[in-house]
């Protein structure tokens, strides 16, 4: 036990010690070694690593080899325990060596549905030396039971433990306020693991602070795009696109916390990024006034762009431009077209049949958005060898309608074309048709804000609609009614023109019969010969 002083009544109450919590006396006399080696940390907080390390479950803190040695020690004890009271009877020694062995089976039993802590170690060996002082085993084996247990508990503290424990101590002792980040975290793994990476955040740097307000906050100079630290803590990438990144935090050392990220290039704001990519709250927004009055701020981009918070922003950038009329607030449009096409192109799906194309800004003034998606169809060999150009315009005129009538929003048919067999498909020759969903966008006038917000709108509103067209095509399921768009109904119609022109081959339809064919000749052979086939059909395979 140690005293303590208690901030509320001002007074010493006594508090519990790592000792004083159940661990065995060599462990938490580790624990005080260790606390030496990276600590000093406060006795509470030595305390609180100490419950940790208790309750932490670990197989390697008692192995299974390490069972197998105590039991053969004890079939030893007991062989000599009955030599000295002059028993040599074999039946007594396995009732002897049984009932001595139960506790250990038990907890073995035990273990195997749960990995044990320290507490489960403690109340086996408490029970396991309370039957052998019952049984009157020999004493010189109890206490070097004792010994044992209490030593590998240590070496498994020691050796899997530690990697835990070390990055808590070393936080602790450099920053004691840390601990209230700590306990948010359950386990001794988990808050290890926190201590790591707060460990691993570079401190609070003076030379790097913009700006400290009176209440704490700061501005800060991460002096870098991208920030691991500020990716975690805030929700986000962590990265800017054109400038680098500040942050408004606060706190101190390495215990600080970020609550806005902007992406500044020194003139333009490119970001205004709250948590989790949403409009800072209320209360911080006379802090980026702060920035845009002090900072030469001349220019903001930011409109929410990536954000599920687009009425935030709104009120957020309505604020700023009635703050600060000289300030610039408008759109660039290479710069944020390419956000969003960079935003959507890992969502839009794509298989062997179905491809997305675009065409970005920077390339060439207009940005272009192009889905195509392959259909095909079997048909039959000798329209290969035929001039198929009129039938390929009929048919693309009637997929075209039939398009129209099943797939919204509509496709344009590019094409349909034959193939021989073996180009397409191994089995049958083919006919592709090929849809193209497809869009330019780019503002008459790039300066003018109004037309850039209309067409990033517009871009928008097409990439959502391509990300659900390509959905559709790629899944195995059929897209909702409320969908309109009825990919199977659409493969379906064109295969009945095709049955019409008198072209196509139903190829499924081909393989059941010949199967069906198989079976009956099967049917139709002596029974003998049957068996002969299926006795060879078993060897071939």
């Amino acid at each position: 036990m140690y005293l303590r002083q208690s901030n509320k009544w001002k007074q010493w109450l006594l508090q519990e010690a790592v000792e004083d919590i159940g661990l065995p006396p060599a462990v938490a006399h580790f624990l005080r070694q260790q606390d030496e080696a990276f600590g000093p940390v406060e006795n509470k907080h030595l305390t609180w690593i100490g419950q940790l390390v208790k309750e932490q479950r670990q197989d390697l803190l008692l192995p299974r080899e390490n069972l197998m040695e105590i039991r053969r020690q004890l079939q030893q004890a007991v062989r000599t325990t009955l030599q000295k009271r002059g028993v040599e009877d074999k039946e007594v020694f396995g009732e002897l060596f049984a009932e001595a062995l139960a506790p250990l089976m038990e907890f073995r039993d035990e273990r195997e549905k749960q990995s044990p802590n320290i507490a489960d170690i403690k109340k086996f060996k408490k029970r396991f030396m309370k039957n052998l002082r019952k049984l009157e085993i020999e004493p010189k084996f109890i206490k070097g039971f004792d010994s044992y247990v209490d030593n590998r508990m240590v070496m498994g503290v020691r050796d899997h433990f530690m990697k835990s424990v070390k990055p808590i101590m070393l936080l602790l002792a450099e920053d004691p306020q840390s601990y209230n980040d700590l306990r948010d975290e359950s386990g001794l793994q988990m808050v290890g693991k926190a201590a790591e990476e707060i460990l691993a955040n570079p401190p609070k740097a003076e030379d790097q602070v913009i700006h400290e307000f009176d209440n704490g906050y700061f501005w800060y100079d991460i002096r870098s795009s991208a920030c691991n630290f500020e990716a975690k803590k805030m929700g986000h990438c962590g990265a800017g696109a054109e400038g680098t990144l500040v942050s408004l935090r606060q706190g101190e050392g390495r215990n600080v916390k970020p609550m806005i990220t902007m992406d500044f290039d020194g003139s333009t704001i490119y970001q205004i990024k709250g948590k989790a990519n949403k409009a800072p709250k209320e209360d911080f927004w006379k802090y980026i006034d702060w920035f845009i009055e002090n900072m030469g701020v001349d220019r903001i981009t930011e409109f929410g762009m990536g954000s599920s918070d687009g009425e935030g922003f709104m009120r957020l950038l309505a604020y700023l431009e009635n703050k600060h009329a000289d300030v610039k607030f408008k759109e660039s449009w290479v710069v944020e077209s390419t956000e969003l096409l960079d935003q959507f192109e890992p969502t839009i799906e794509t298989d062997e049949q179905t491809f997305l194309e675009l065409a970005y800004a920077s390339e060439g003034g207009d940005v272009g958005v192009a889905l195509r998606h392959q259909a095909f169809w079997p048909v039959k060999d000798i329209i290969v060898d035929e001039d198929t150009q009129r039938l390929r315009w009929e048919i693309k005129q009637d997929a075209q309608s039939i398009a129209n009538d099943t797939l919204y929003p509509n496709p344009r048919v590019t094409s349909a074309d034959v193939f021989a067999r073996g180009v397409q498909d191994s089995e049958a020759a083919m006919l592709r048709i090929e849809l193209h969903w497809e869009d330019n966008f780019e503002p008459t006038d790039t300066e003018d804000e109004e037309e850039v917000k209309e067409e990033l709108g517009r871009l928008t509103e097409y990439l959502d609609e391509i990300q659900d067209i390509a959905g559709y095509l790629v899944s195995t399921q059929a897209a909702p009614e409320e969908a309109e768009f009825d990919y199977n109904e659409f493969h379906e119609k064109v295969q009945k023109r095709l049955e019409a022109y008198g072209v196509y081959r139903d190829l499924a339809g081909e393989i059941d019969a010949e199967k069906e064919r198989d079976r009956e000749d099967q049917l139709e052979l002596p029974l003998q010969e049957q068996r002969i086939i299926q006795r060879w059909s078993k060897i071939i395979k």
